[in-house]
């Protein structure tokens, strides 16, 4: 049966060809075995009435059944022991749900809205047994440089639910509105306490957890530049990594521990981040403790995972700063912690995993795994996900959860490579291999050859009509970015996501893949008397510079409805600070350059 779902349900067995039409006018009746208000919001986005009943009959069955249906709460047992398990009937006459828990109810009733969505009203009369293979389903939202305004965070949020993902980790950095060390909090950007409640009831409401991520070792750019913590640092010269043995260290991480647990208090994990702590054991107090950089490592984030485990958290930690550790030295480590090996690529990637994955079990210690969605990938000037690679590290990572038997991954999705460095493209873009991953973590092995066609229509709305025939039979997974602008017009859905895609194409042409004036320049610095050299880079400057022009215009136009302002003037200048700098190195040599800019267009600007 071809749906254009995402995520691809488990199991969908046809009940005749007659299509089910005017459920949305339907009166159904909610029956649940303990009062969830989120059930009743989710049921009233789509239909009419629905009324709301509490069951005693002990069976723990949550249903949602057209009025005058009788329960078959046999069917609930289809998805037993599963994970957010739901069985769903379309017929012409009724609609029946039913699930073992709230979350199973929730993901059901998403399941009906996006067939209802996708046939215009009508679905076709059909069973599903659908259920989650891994248990964490994990989404990451990036504050370190450039994000989302508030509002659109709280969509994003509110749509993760759309693709059955469960958890978002949230690396606030200085965004938290914290209190007693309010001076982290960053002058304009932080959350009031009012838009972080609410941006946690958001998550609450659509059944997604919240796992605040805290750096505590590396990464600490925001909190050790303040002189009250600049002699904490490793060493002078390196303003993100912490010395675990210097006085005063544990106890300024342990007060940020205390206010970010206090702000999460329903979250079941802190994620404490210490990862690339690369100048470990390099100062004097490490040198005089005796110990190596790996032990080093392990005493502090055992000092942490007890202080974390004493606010009511489970302490979470990536693995690479206990890679290379000896099984001694591993021995050693909180079993508290859970730790998330995280690889992204490569050629042994799977090896390196299964290595420290097994390392770790030996030892007793629990692990998740971690792919990426938007991350370095060689290159830093990225303004959009490196698709290829991202697609193959999440099968790789899937393969790895099943062979491994790994609750969850954590689908991480960096917005820079740091605190201080350029931002990748912006989250907006990454969303297409972040619900791929969503539904290879729902369904390993879902189809992932239709996988382009269904996001484009469920994402981007474009008919199912528009994506059939030969033509979309040679089109890979990977050539979502490509297509972008040639289906921008058909584009109804999330459109400013596809302008912001095709903003940045506009962009590459001039300064990236056609001919870029930067890699002939040189060519005026040499030869600057060369009638033949001057009069190539003029026609160069013509047309390169003036399609710049253009792209940075549309670019802004964009921006101004994603960013906040003085997000959206840093992701300008990361994308026009070179080319600008080649254009003044071109001005230097020729100086008759504004004869070309009046015949181009607009002043550059």
């Amino acid at each position: 049966m071809n749906l254009q779902l995402i995520p691809e349900p488990q199991v969908v067995q046809s009940r005749g060809p007659e299509p089910v039409s005017g459920i949305r006018g339907w009166k159904v009746q909610l029956q649940l075995p303990v009062k969830d208000v989120r059930l009743l919001t989710a049921a009233q986005r789509i239909f009419t009435e629905v009324t709301v009943r509490t069951t005693h009959d002990g069976s723990g069955v949550f249903s949602l059944v057209t009025d005058g249906t009788p329960l078959n709460p046999l069917m609930a047992r289809r998805v037993e022991g599963k994970h957010d398990g739901y069985v769903l009937i379309t017929d012409t006459d009724r609609i029946e749900l039913y699930a073992l828990s709230a979350s199973g109810l929730f993901y059901g009733i998403k399941t009906l809205e996006q067939l209802i969505t996708s046939g215009k009203g009508t679905v076709p009369a059909l069973t599903v047994a659908d259920w989650a293979e891994l248990k964490l389903r994990s989404d990451y939202l990036d504050l370190r440089t450039v994000y989302p305004t508030y509002e659109h965070i709280l969509e994003y949020i509110a749509e993760m639910a759309d693709y059955k993902i469960n958890t978002l980790v949230i690396e606030y950095e200085d965004k938290l509105p914290f209190g007693k060390l309010d001076f982290l909090r960053h002058p304009e950007l932080a959350f009031t306490e009012e838009e972080h409640q609410r941006l946690l009831k958001t998550a609450y409401d659509h059944f997604v957890t919240v796992i605040p991520k805290q750096q505590s070792f590396g990464h600490l750019e925001y909190i050790l530049k303040h002189p009250a913590y600049i002699g904490l640092r490793e060493v002078p010269e390196t303003v993100s990594e912490l010395c675990p043995h210097r006085a005063g260290s544990f106890e300024m991480m342990a007060g940020i521990l205390e206010e970010v647990a206090a702000l999460h208090p329903h979250s079941e994990y802190l994620h404490l981040g210490c990862d690339e702590v690369w100048t470990l054991g390099t100062c004097e107090d490490c040198r005089r403790s005796g110990l190596t950089p790996e032990a080093s490592f392990i005493r502090f984030v055992n000092q942490l995972a007890e202080k974390t485990v004493s606010l009511g958290k489970i302490p979470m930690i990536w693995h690479d700063m206990i890679m290379h550790a000896t099984a001694e030295e591993i021995a050693v480590l909180d079993k508290r912690v859970v730790v998330v090996v995280w690889i992204y690529g490569g050629h042994r990637m799977k090896a390196d995993a299964r290595l420290i994955l097994h390392k770790l079990r030996d030892a007793g210690i629990e692990t998740l795994g971690a792919s990426s969605v938007r991350c370095w990938d060689d290159n830093g000037d990225q303004n959009y996900p490196v698709i290829h690679n991202r697609v193959r590290n999440v099968q790789d990572w899937i393969e790895l959860a099943r062979s491994e038997q790994l609750d969850g991954i954590i689908h991480t999705n960096w917005g820079c490579p740091f605190s201080l460095g350029s931002p990748y493209g912006l989250f907006e873009t990454s969303r297409y291999p972040a619900f791929l991953a969503a539904e290879q973590s729902w369904k390993a092995g879902a189809d992932i050859s239709s996988f382009l066609v269904r996001f484009l229509h469920q994402f981007h709305g474009l008919p199912a009509e528009r994506l059939t025939g030969e033509e979309w039979a040679d089109y890979a997974v990977t050539d979502y970015y490509s297509l972008i602008p040639q289906l921008l017009a058909d584009v109804n859905k999330n459109r400013l996501t596809a302008e912001l895609i095709d903003a940045m194409i506009q962009y590459e042409i001039p300064a990236q893949r056609r001919s870029p004036l930067h890699t002939f320049l040189f060519r005026g610095a040499m030869s600057p008397d060369s009638e033949e050299v001057v009069t190539f880079l003029r026609d160069k400057y013509r047309s390169g510079y003036g399609d710049l022009r253009r792209a940075k215009l549309r670019m802004q136009t964009v921006l101004a409805e994603l960013l906040p302002p003085q997000m959206a003037e840093l992701f300008i200048r990361s994308r026009f600070y070179r080319p600008e700098l080649f254009e003044a190195d071109l001005r230097g040599m020729i100086t008759d350059l504004e004869i070309i800019e009046q015949k181009a267009g607009e002043p550059y600007a």
